[in-house]
C-alpha cells in the first residue's frame, strides 16, 4: 500500500469535515451544532449557576462574544442573567427549566448522530483516530501559545 502525501492527506481531512458539516446541517435544520450557543447551554446545564467572567474564561471566548451568545439565549428564554449578590459588577448566568429541556434535547440528537458518524469504524480504529486527533490538536494549540 502507497502512502498518501501530506497533501492527499490534507485534503481528504477536509473533505470528510465537510461531508459531516453537510451531515449535521441536512439532518438537523433547526440546530446548528457548530454554534457557540449550545456549548455555552451545556456548560452551564453542567455547571448551574456561573459568573460571565468565568464563564468566558472556560469557554475561551472573549467577553464580547460572549454577550452576544448570551443575549441569544436570554432572548430564546434559555438562560437568566442576574447582578451577583456580592459582587454588583459581576453577572451571574443561570440555565432555566426551558434551557435544561432544549440542553437535554439536544444532547440526545448529539448522541445518536456520533453514534452514526462512528459506526464505521472498529473499536480499534476509534482509539486511534482519537489520539491522532489529539496530537494534532495539541500541537496547534500550542503553535497558538507561541
Amino acid at each position: 500500500m502507497r502512502y498518501p502525501n501530506d497533501h492527499e492527506l490534507t485534503e481528504l481531512f477536509y473533505q470528510v469535515v465537510r461531508q459531516l458539516e453537510n451531515l449535521a446541517k441536512s439532518s438537523h435544520k433547526n440546530l446548528n451544532f457548530f454554534s457557540g450557543q449550545y456549548k455555552c447551554l451545556f456548560l452551564l446545564d453542567e455547571a448551574g449557576t456561573i459568573s460571565q467572567r468565568r464563564l468566558s474564561h472556560i469557554l475561551e471566548i472573549r467577553s464580547t462574544s460572549l454577550s452576544e451568545i448570551l443575549s441569544k439565549l436570554e432572548k430564546k428564554g434559555y438562560i437568566t442573567r442576574a447582578l451577583s449578590e456580592t459582587d454588583k459588577r459581576t453577572y451571574m448566568i443561570s440555565v432555566t427549566p426551558d434551557g435544561k429541556k432544549e440542553a437535554q434535547r439536544v444532547r440526545s440528537i448529539r448522541l445518536k448522530e456520533h453514534h452514526e458518524l462512528t459506526d464505521p469504524l472498529s473499536d480499534n480504529d476509534k482509539l486511534a483516530l482519537y489520539e491522532i486527533l489529539g496530537k494534532i490538536k495539541e500541537y496547534y494549540t500550542k503553535q497558538e501559545e507561541i
